[in-house]
């Protein structure tokens, strides 16, 4: 796939640094060493891979990827993404890759427009680029990405290399200014568990929003109920049963802080079916009921 946008009718020729794919691309090495990703999650389930670290896919969320970003999303299910590819020069003509990395060589308002990079560029431990956001800003993003992929598509007038980096830049702009503000699952330390377990804790993390049983597991993994809760337990302290409860909580959390959605809609989300059962579950996984969670720790409340 070509990472840039050539100007047919108007500018022909020009090579515009900028191309959206409004599409689902599970080719996660795209971008890597020429771009910056800003991936849009509208919805999926499963594990994500980002430089080497696994973590649960979330999901509405937005993934800023730098240029040295490495993805891998094989082991995510009904996934739903867009996705805009740019180089920081479309920015500020002295945004290039070696400047950036040595932010001294820069001055006056370059450090301004630096701003709403950050989250590209500074990934931490803790911050691997993933900001979940809430219903109304996804459709938000979603729509703009959708005009801006029309836009570089159809080059209707001579206004299109501007309208389509104002189009990224308010992108940009609106998601620097939450980034702060949410927090994303922690990564999962897959690497340290026998190899065994992995795929039934992958199953698990891809399938949780759905009826799970025991015996479907033994089924799945050809395995009996014994050998299979012995095994899963001596990896991760936990019984299958209990493990997959932790997800379903920890994916109810991540919704309450960060979403205004109907608790009974996130029991249903979460693959949860009576809203007593989830309500008793989740005081007793955060110590208190998802209403006054929410009220604690929802970023999109007033306080």
């Amino acid at each position: 796939m070509e990472l840039a946008t050539t100007g047919r009718l108007h500018y022909p020729g020009l090579h515009h640094v900028m191309r959206c794919e409004p599409r689902t691309v599970r080719e996660g090495s795209l971008g890597f060493g020429s771009r910056y990703r800003l991936l849009l999650v509208e919805q999926g389930t499963g594990l994500i891979e980002v430089n080497g670290r696994i973590y649960p896919l979330t999901a509405p969320a937005v993934y800023c990827l730098n240029e040295t970003s490495t993805l891998d999303i094989a082991n995510c299910a009904q996934l739903m993404t867009k996705s805009v590819y740019f180089q920081p020069d479309i920015i500020n003509s002295r945004f290039t890759f070696d400047n950036l990395s040595h932010t001294e060589v820069l001055h006056g308002s370059d450090s301004q427009d630096l701003w709403c990079l950050i989250p590209f560029r500074e990934h931490t431990p803790t911050f691997y680029g993933c900001i979940p956001i809430d219903t109304v800003m996804t459709r938000h993003i979603s729509m703009v990405l959708e005009a801006t992929a029309d836009l570089l598509e159809n080059q209707n007038d001579e206004f299109w290399p501007c309208r389509s980096r104002s189009y990224l830049l308010e992108l940009l702009f609106l998601i620097s200014r939450t980034y702060k503000q949410t927090s994303a699952s922690p990564e999962l330390p897959l690497t340290a568990l026998d190899e065994s377990v992995r795929p039934i804790i992958a199953y698990l993390h891809t399938n949780y929003r759905h009826k799970i049983m025991l015996e479907d597991l033994t089924k799945q993994f050809h395995t009996n109920k014994t050998t299979l809760n012995n095994r899963f337990r001596a990896a991760t302290g936990q019984s299958v049963m209990a493990y997959l409860g932790g997800i379903r909580m920890q994916s109810a959390a991540s919704l309450l802080r960060n979403t205004l959605l109907p608790v009974n809609e996130i029991v249903f989300m979460v693959g949860m079916n009576d809203d007593a059962h989830f309500i008793r579950s989740f005081r007793n996984h955060a110590g208190c009921t998802p209403a006054e969670y929410r009220g604690l720790h929802c970023w999109l409340l007033s306080r």
